[in-house]
Parts: structure tokens; sequence; C-alpha cells
């Protein structure tokens, strides 16, 4: 199928069903803004603003109490960002690792600056983010042996270990802004599939996402604490809707009893070590640093109880998580205005583009007043697979006929979990 795909609107496509991408651009502008020398290079080759110059673009809908008010809220959210990001930095080069696999990689300078250390570096991400990334990369470093970026997909076991073909030695896995985007199936294959890599590899995987997560309440509630009810509230809303709703739903490794969280990792066949994220924390959060000094000791206070999350895989145990296939196809047939179409394999963020190219092209050759999607064979859909569905579905006209048939249980309930059944059935 790949043949199949123009490659002048390949970009175009990838973004489309993962439109992620354009709003992934503010730990750079925000790391950057720190005074980082690394990420404002890279913010300057990648055409990126400069912090906060987009601001009355992007607030241009919100109600001017509510603009005042988040405004005050902003540093807080990016305290949170520049923490992760240097913390994990710090954790890294002090564990001694030689091979870090970062996924997902976003648009940072992580590698840059780990490539400078003598680290292997792996970067992993999503197509459109490795598109930009690979030359940006080069142009602000040159070619570097250490320093190699990947496109994949987490819930695709395939796609992770053809991007570590390189790799050498136990593996520092980070995931940082990824797992609260998974629906409870996702979740458990993303760990299945990390799991296998470190069986192979060796080493470890660590996050604080699921930690921060948590103590963005109390970060929140600090600058909020003199706002009217109703604003608060608001915000703190706002703050929730940077984390899926399926996530707070169902994912049970942001679930707000720790305990059960804990036992998810180790049904999941991971022991477990909680590091504190304090002794890696930069001494001071740049991002904070103009709040009022009794708000600003309560979120340093509440980012620094959280922890890393520390995961070594245990021998043994079952490998049915693991989703290694990489066979996804896609047949269209259009006839009387009617579209076929069969699914067979998995339409995730990889395959999901080229989809919506045979799509198009089908829409180029005649009036479609009709789809019927078979998904028969169909194993698994992601949230960019759903989006191109979507397109497809938006493209006819209020009272065409869009059916969707012979769904398996699983993505029956991957369609469910997301909401998209209330849109196609």
């Amino acid at each position: 199928m790949a043949q199949e795909i123009n490659e002048m609107n390949i970009e175009k496509l990838r973004e489309e069903v993962n439109p992620v991408y354009s709003t992934a651009h503010s730990c750079l502008q925000l790391v950057a803004a720190t005074g980082d020398e690394d990420s404002e290079n890279l913010r300057k080759v990648l055409g990126f603003t400069k912090f906060g110059e987009d601001k009355e673009k992007r607030g241009a809908k919100v109600p001017p109490q509510i603009m005042e008010a988040l405004m005050k809220a902003v540093p807080v959210f990016n305290s949170q960002l520049e923490a992760r990001f240097f913390s994990s930095n710090n954790y890294i080069k002090a564990s001694g690792a030689a091979t870090v696999v970062d996924l997902p990689c976003g648009y940072t300078a992580r590698g840059i600056k780990l490539s400078k250390s003598g680290i292997n570096y792996f970067g992993l991400d999503l197509p459109a983010v490795i598109d930009a990334m690979k030359p940006a990369v080069r142009e602000v470093i040159g070619d570097s042996d250490n320093i190699r970026y990947h496109e994949v997909d987490a819930t695709n076991y395939s796609s992770l270990r053809k991007a570590l073909e390189e790799a050498k030695g136990e593996l520092h896995i980070t995931t940082e802004g990824l797992l609260m985007y998974f629906t409870q199936p996702e979740i458990e294959t993303v760990f299945g599939n990390i799991r296998k890599l470190l069986l192979e590899f060796g080493g470890r995987w660590v996050t604080v996402d699921n930690e921060l997560t948590k103590a963005s309440g109390k970060a929140i509630a600090a600058v909020t604490s003199d706002m009217p009810e109703e604003i608060a509230a608001e915000i703190g809303h706002i703050a929730a809707g940077a984390v899926s709703k399926t996530t707070l739903a169902n994912n049970v490794f942001f679930d707000s009893d720790t305990e059960k969280a804990k036992k998810f990792v180790a049904d999941m066949g991971f022991d477990l070590k909680i590091v504190s994220i304090k002794e890696y924390m930069p001494e001071r959060l740049i991002s904070i640093e103009k709040l009022p000094s009794d708000v600003r000791d309560k979120v340093q206070a509440a980012l620094e109880e959280t922890s890393f999350w520390v995961m070594s895989p245990v021998a043994g145990g079952s490998d049915n998580l693991v989703h290694e296939e990489d066979n996804f196809k896609a047949d269209l047939e259009l006839n009387d205005s009617i579209l076929k179409v069969s699914l067979t394999g998995r339409l995730d963020t990889i395959s999901s583009p080229g989809l919506l190219a045979l799509y198009r092209e089908a829409e180029s050759k005649g009036n479609i007043t009709g789809i019927c999607v078979d998904m028969k064979n169909l194993e698994y859909i992601s949230s960019a697979g759903l989006r191109v569905l979507l397109i497809m579905r938006k493209a006819l006209a209020g009272d065409s006929d869009f059916s969707l048939i012979n769904m398996s249980d699983q993505v029956k309930e991957i369609i469910e979990t997301t909401g998209f059944d209330t849109i196609f059935c």
C-alpha cells in the first residue's frame, strides 16, 4: 500500500490524521524560553514562535476573565514541563545510561543534549514529528553517529523493534507525555511491547507522568486559591483537559489510588522502584520565578513530592499482549457511488495516512454517496485510524449511509471507549 501513497502529500496526510502534531510545540518553546541554548537553536531551525508570542491568537475565543486567570496559571502548567524535561535528563546522566530510547521524543533538544554527553540516543515518535526533527537536528549539530530518529507507533511492536535495529546493550526507556493518552487496552499493549524489548536488551523503563499528573491539582490549587470559585473551577477544567478523557475514565496506571497503579505494573510483569525527583530537579524553575514567593514555594513543593517510576521486567509470564504484526491492508471498491472499504490488520498511526490517501484517490474518481467499512479482519484501530473514518464520515452528506460492519469485540470496545460509537452508529 505504501507505494500507492503520493509522497508529495504524505506529511500533510500524517498531520491530518494526527492533529496532536500542531499542539506539541509548547515543550520546546517553553524550554527555549528558560535560556537553554540547544532548545533555542532547535526552535529557530524548526520555525516555531517564541513562547508567548502567539498568546493573543490562542486566547482569541477565551472570555477575558478566564484569559486573565489563565495567564496567572500558565507558569504552573509550564513548570511541570520544565521539571519533567530537565529532571529526566539529570536522572539519565546520573544513572550512567549508555543508550536512551525517548518515547515519544517530541520536539525537544534532549537528543542533542544527551548525544553531546556521549550517550546513544534513539528518538521515537509519530511520523510527522520525525519528518521535522531529523533534518532540524542535523542542521543544529551536523551528522552524529550517536543520535537517531525513527517513526513508531507505541502500540505496534514491529515498529518499535525495527527502530532499535542498531541499538546495543541495555536500554534506558523514558516516556514523557505519552501514557495518559491511551485507553486501558492500549496501555496494556504498550506495557507488553516495552517489556518484550527490555527482556531482549536489558535495562529499565522510567516515567514520571502519572505522578506529575496527580501533582498538577495541588500546583493549580496554589495559584487559583484567591480566584472566584467558578473561575478557579474553569482553570482546573482546562488543566484536566490536557489529559485525554479516556485516561480519566479507565487508564489504571493513572488511577487516583496509587496502590491500584502499582498492582497494575506488577500484573504487567514489572518490578517497580520509586525514586524521588527532588534531587534531580533544577535548583530553580524559571517558569515560576515571577510568581509570589508563597505560591512559588507551594508549586515547587508539589512538584518535588513526585517520583520517577523505574520499572524493570520480570522474566517469564505471557507475551499475549504484544502486537508485532505489521500487516495492514485496505481494499477500496467504488460501485454506483457506494464505497466499500475492507480493512485487514492494524489501523494505527503508521498505516492511517495510507488509508486516507486511498480514500482521497477514490473520492477523486467519482461522487461518493455512501460508505460501508467491513472490519471483519481488522485487529486494532487507534485514534488516528478513527480520525480517518471520521474524515470519511464528515465528507458525506448528512443523510448519507455510513456503516461499520463485522467489528470484533476488541475493535468495538475501542470505538465505544473513545466515544466514537455515538458518531458512527
